[in-house]
């Protein structure tokens, strides 16, 4: 019979073995996970990285346009009026000053009529006042005189009769005035000869009749010529969109006439390229119509203004060469090389985060972690960019596509596709130095698509390293449950010993 103390002792044992199976599976779980984290951070995810590389970098703008002829322009009538004729078509080669349509001319006509009748009015005034009228006033002007002489020698005799006694003194008052009265008429004479003299007032204000007919004339011709439409250089008819009867008004295009001479392409880029455009870039354009061609153009000249509806700057390009199969108005696609970098330290682009804000970025790969470093770009090509600061050579950048945050544990596995791009470019710019922008293009473009498929790659074997981590932490935590599980039931059995015994 086992007594009550006994049976306190055997518990209190019991107790006491549980209390130091539990400690040593804690103590064993917590290693466990000490151990894997520090595996975890010594190894890391095993993933490829992409190194900068120095290679020929170009940034372009591209844009469309359309090709234009420098000497072009649009005609229309300058008043309201009706078409009688159109004398062209569209496509009719004109010569400077041919007549493309007439409008309606009936009161032009009459008013031209109106005013040569007047001209012919005042020319014959002037002819009076300079032949006729100068000789009747020489004539008045001798009449006058003999009168005056008269009057003076009657007024003399009148006055020594009157001393006399012979004639009243009213009788030698009218003598006196009839004197008077025929030396005012003599000087009136004498001023209307000088008036009809060529230097005279008559001859001045026919003379000014004659110039105010002749202006009316000039400008009911004006008017006239108002009712023609003329070509104003020599050239061809791009458009023609009008029709006789048909009732025209100021600021309708009715034809637009394109001159000889070389055409020239004119885009519309956004006023945030401002900057970075200048006369002399060189550009390429491909017409819609033949896409298979490349033009070589430069740009020309930069609108001084910008469009404050579109907030656009046009810019025109000169073409190097002529190419007889373009035309007015076609439209073209443009690539204006605004940058070139020989040797620029480049990175793909879809390498960099937030590369269109304020402060770019990559995550490095750097001594075993995940390190986010702000980088300054420079040109931006296609598919690449210049990393200007941040960066160098040996620098390993880390896609976005990996799993991996700021500070997470990770193991270089290989530097690869990015070399073979860069090596690939370097060659094609000591080739073509020199070259048209849409060759470097096609470079930045083959970079793009080597360092892409490094990326791919990258976030491949980045998954599978992830994966492999998760396997041994996983294997590393099961192995620890074990051993905690071991050590548990080894110290059971050990208890369950110590119970028997007693």
């Amino acid at each position: 019979m086992v007594n009550c103390g006994d049976r306190e002792h055997d518990g209190a044992v019991k107790r006491s073995a549980t209390r130091w199976v539990f400690g040593l599976v804690s103590v064993g779980l917590v290693a466990a996970a000490v151990g894997t984290w520090l595996v975890r951070r010594e190894a890391g995810p095993r993933v490829a990285v992409v190194t900068p590389v120095r290679a020929p970098l170009v940034q372009t703008l591209v844009t469309s346009g359309r090709v234009v002829q420098r000497r072009q322009s649009s005609l229309g009538a300058v008043v309201q009026t009706t078409v009688a004729e159109v004398l062209v078509d569209e496509g009719a080669r004109v010569e400077a000053g041919e007549l493309l349509a007439r409008f309606a001319d009936a009161e032009a006509l009459a008013a031209i009529a109106e005013a040569e009748a007047a001209v012919e009015e005042a020319e014959a005034r002037l002819r009076g006042v300079r032949t006729s009228g100068r000789r009747l006033a020489a004539e008045a002007l001798d009449a006058a005189r003999t009168e005056a002489e008269r009057a003076e020698a009657e007024y003399l005799r009148q006055r020594r009769l009157f001393e006399t006694g012979a004639v009243s003194e009213a009788a030698l008052e009218r003598t006196r005035q009839e004197r008077d009265a025929a030396r005012s008429r003599r000087v009136t004479a004498s001023l209307q000869v000088a008036q009809a003299a060529p230097s005279g007032s008559d001859t001045a204000t026919a003379a000014a009749t004659l110039a105010r007919a002749q202006a009316r004339l000039r400008q009911a011709q004006a008017a006239y010529e108002h009712t023609r439409l003329r070509a104003p250089f020599e050239g061809v008819v791009l458009t023609r969109d009008v029709e006789p009867g048909q009732v025209v008004g100021p600021g309708t295009a009715l034809f637009v006439v394109a001159g000889e001479g070389a055409l020239e392409v004119r885009v519309s880029p956004d006023e945030s390229n401002l900057a970075s455009l200048a006369v002399g870039q060189p550009a390429l354009v491909s017409p819609e119509a033949f896409p298979s061609r490349r033009l070589s153009a430069r740009v020309d000249r930069i609108a001084p203004s910008i469009d404050p509806v579109r907030g656009t700057v046009d810019v025109v390009l000169a073409l190097d060469e002529a190419d007889a199969d373009l035309r007015p108005d076609m439209t073209v696609a443009v690539e204006i090389e605004v940058g070139r970098a020989d040797g620029a330290l480049a990175l793909p682009t879809s390498l960099v985060r937030d590369l269109g804000g304020p402060r770019p970025w990559v995550l490095v790969a750097r001594d075993g972690v995940a390190v986010r470093v702000d980088v300054r770009i420079g040109l931006e090509g296609d598919g690449l960019v210049e990393i200007a600061e941040g960066l160098d050579e040996s620098s390993d950048v880390l896609s976005p596509e990996l799993s991996l945050d700021e500070d997470d544990p990770v193991r270089v596995r290989r530097r690869g596709p990015a070399v073979e791009a860069a090596r690939r470019a370097n060659g094609r710019g000591a080739n073509a130095e020199g070259a048209s922008a849409q060759g470097a293009n096609g470079r930045g473009a083959d970079a793009e698509g080597a360092n892409a498929e490094g990326a791919n790659a990258e976030g491949a074997n980045g998954r599978g390293a992830d994966a492999e981590g998760a396997n041994v932490e996983g294997a590393n935590a099961e192995a620890a449950n074990a051993e905690g599980a071991n050590a548990e039931g080894a110290n059971e059995r050990a208890a369950a010993q110590g119970a028997g015994a007693r």
